[in-house]
């Protein structure tokens, strides 16, 4: 079987697909936008080789995933997809979880409707709900956010798409501007080039907008053991510190120097070595 071989698991009926490394207690890798399940590859290894069972799903709607017949991809939904593929994917019913950007949106739903099946969890460059009216009353991050606000209009639904996807190119050039990884974004376009790949991109921002409006996000304080990673030039860190009335159990905040909104990538071993120590002093 090729290392890179695509499992499947049925899980809060969506029939996802994953990249497995190892044996022994599951960690979960949620990937982000614009992104794929391959951005995990180097902490699949690294967790293997540490005695885990890592595993890297597809996100909802992102090829080879499935697509929701019902077009939900709230925070709530992706909270419960979150507890579903723990659910089915691991023996005992729990695990570690490693969650960045809507990864991190679906992490953060999940601590506080579905705590029981996380041990703990590693957080990476996600707004969390405390931080969201700091952020929309702040021209500057406004505007770091164009991405959010754009993809609201109809005018993103011809516009990302056009042949090449060069939105994907500009967003990781902008967020992560000290790294190039071209064979990975190369990916990354071809996940969101497959039928209505882009369509189901965005709507995970209009259904956290929409959520947004209808208060609908989970909010509330996990005891769940959980370490916030932010990279310092990351658009999500401004407001960083806000999100401390989230944790009512064990909870670090850190903000990696130099980094950018792929710190896994830009600085892989430094990372993943610091959700190892987490894990390890969290092992539920």
């Amino acid at each position: 079987m090729s290392r890179d071989e695509i499992r499947r698991v049925r899980a809060n009926a969506i029939d996802f697909a994953y990249l497995e490394r190892g044996a022994g207690p599951l960690v979960l890798f949620l990937h982000g936008f614009p992104d794929n399940a391959f951005t995990w590859t180097w902490q699949l290894d690294r967790f293997a080789a540490a005695g885990y069972r890592a595993v890297a799903p597809f996100l909802r709607g992102y090829a080879p995933s499935g697509a929701p017949a019902d077009g939900a991809y709230d925070p709530r939904t992706l909270g419960e997809d979150v507890a579903a593929l723990i659910g089915a994917l691991s023996p005992d019913g729990r695990a570690h979880v490693v969650g960045m950007d809507w990864g991190g949106t679906a992490t953060h739903a999940a601590l506080v409707t579905h705590p029981a099946p996380i041990k703990a969890a590693v957080v990476m460059n996600t707004a969390h709900p405390y931080t969201v009216l700091s952020g929309v009353k702040d021209p500057e991050l406004v505007q770091r956010l164009f991405h959010f606000w754009f993809f609201q209009s109809d005018s993103a639904d011809w516009a990302v798409p056009v042949e090449g996807l060069p939105m994907v190119d500009y967003l990781w050039r902008t967020w992560s501007p000290n790294f190039h990884d071209p064979g990975h974004v190369a990916g990354v376009k071809r996940t969101l080039a497959a039928p209505d790949g882009i369509k189901n991109a965005l709507a995970y921002y209009r259904a956290l907008w929409r959520a947004q409006r209808e208060r609908t996000v989970p909010v509330g304080a996990t005891e769940v053991p959980t370490l916030s990673l932010f990279g310092e030039s990351d658009f999500t860190t401004r407001y960083a510190a806000e999100e401390a009335p989230g944790f009512s159990g064990p909870y670090e905040r850190r903000i990696l120097p130099a980094l950018g909104h792929f710190p896994h990538r830009e600085a892989p071993e430094m990372v993943t070595g610091l959700m190892l120590d987490w894990f390890g002093r969290h092992p539920g």
